[in-house]
């Protein structure tokens, strides 16, 4: 309204940057209270937070984990593959003969072989001897260690890491008390069922023996005469004799009879 003087003004509390009054004369709570900006996380908040990616990681390292040891196992067999290529190049080159240097266990299995091999795979490429899941100390080197003083090998000896063995019947005959014999391809009568090479890889701070092997407690990568490979289960495999359950060395029946798969 305009005065008698002819200056305008407004009533008291008519003014629009006046804040509106709840009835008594209080502030309105949609007015009066003012929020500060958001400050960190609560104790129970962080608390929350903390247990959630806890369970997630529950959840997914089982499944990394797994994933790895599949992975691993897949370049495993692709190097037992390799090593089934020598070892067919080889028997065709020696009139069907497995690999035979005239000296027995363990040389042949853990020198004499790989120099054997060397025209096929060679030394050099020491990765296909490798296994990818064959935690330092690798498996020969590890097993030589422990049991070399008494059967005559030294680390010295051995050539290269190498987490692959070759199986004792191939070398010696079917008897009771085994001599060294070349063996040929022809008395092998289950080619597809008679393992000739397996991983051996150790897992880190594994123990020598144990079946929990790099590649899980349910079985282990096998190479066959027939040159397949396959991870093969215990159950899937036939019980050994005299040196324990699936000690491949011992497959009874030999080689003219034995069968390491069911």
């Amino acid at each position: 309204m305009r005065t008698k003087d002819g200056v305008g003004h407004r009533r008291a509390g008519n003014s629009p940057g006046q804040r509106a009054r709840a009835p008594g004369g209080m502030l309105s709570p949609a007015e009066g209270v003012r929020h500060g900006p958001r400050g960190a996380f609560t104790l129970i908040e962080l608390l929350v937070v903390i247990a959630i990616i806890a369970i997630l990681a529950g959840l997914l390292l089982p499944a990394l984990s797994r994933a790895k040891i599949r992975a691993n196992t897949a370049r495993c067999l692709s190097n037992l593959r390799q090593a089934g290529i020598a070892m067919a190049l080889y028997t065709t080159d020696s009139s069907e003969r497995f690999p035979f240097s005239g000296r027995g266990w363990p040389q042949m299995p853990f020198v004499d072989l790989l120099k054997l091999f060397d025209p096929y795979i060679s030394t050099n490429a020491r990765a296909f001897y490798l296994c990818p899941a064959d935690k330092p100390p690798p498996w020969n080197v590890a097993w030589t260690k422990v049991n070399g003083a008494s059967v005559g090998i030294r680390t010295n000896d051995l050539l290269f890491p190498c987490s692959y063995y070759y199986y004792h019947q191939f070398y010696n005959d079917d008897t009771d008390s085994p001599r060294l014999t070349q063996r040929r391809t022809s008395e092998v009568n289950y080619p597809a069922s008679k393992a000739i090479m397996p991983c051996f890889a150790e897992p880190e701070n594994g123990n020598l023996s144990d079946r929990n092997i790099a590649h899980g407690k349910q079985g282990l990568p096998l190479l066959f005469v027939d040159n397949h490979t396959s991870f093969t289960r215990y159950g899937h495999l036939n019980k050994t004799a005299p040196y324990g359950e699936y000690n491949l060395d011992w497959t009874i029946g030999g080689l003219a009879k034995g069968q390491d798969l069911r």
